[in-house]
């Protein structure tokens, strides 16, 4: 029998939420029998709701609950396939306080993230022994290979 090929599409639901969040982005294409770096960027948010991604009998979050995490840390690689750098951008965090004061006033994803844009803490660059305070804006630019987040709970 010849194959048949068809388009078909895959969905997978978290059914438990974790406490510490870590994303791995595939940074590299197969061309062959090579692997070749994939140097394009790649939006991310700085507040992620995990709610859409979460099945309806997903454990610890009750219904219609926004399941949000916070942006913390990024991993990004310099170089190539054969060799590079590894740098980090870590956020010194805000107190606890301050930040579950503005998780209790805001409705919105959009919102929150407007809200913590003040006081959400600075982020640091770190490079082998460079360390340097870095804007936001250089973080959302960053080639992210890993990324860092912590659920914030409501």
């Amino acid at each position: 029998m010849e194959g048949v090929y068809t388009n078909a599409r895959k969905q997978l639901l978290i059914s438990s939420v974790p406490a510490i969040l870590i994303l791995h982005l595939k940074r590299f294409h197969q061309a062959g029998l090579s692997l070749r770096k994939v140097n394009r960027h790649v939006d991310f948010p700085l507040i992620l709701d995990l709610a859409p991604f979460c099945a309806a009998s997903c454990k610890n979050v009750m219904d219609g609950a926004r399941v949000l995490y916070s942006l913390y840390g990024i991993v990004e690689h310099s170089g190539s396939m054969r060799g590079g750098h590894y740098a980090a951008y870590v956020k010194v965090r805000t107190s606890s306080k301050k930040l579950l004061e503005h998780i209790s006033t805001t409705k919105t994803v959009l919102g929150l993230k407007e809200a913590m844009g003040a006081s959400g803490g600075q982020w640091v660059y770190v490079s082998d022994a460079h360390v340097q305070m870095v804007p936001e804006s250089r973080v959302l630019n960053a080639q992210a290979y890993l990324l860092f987040y912590e659920r914030l709970l409501l």
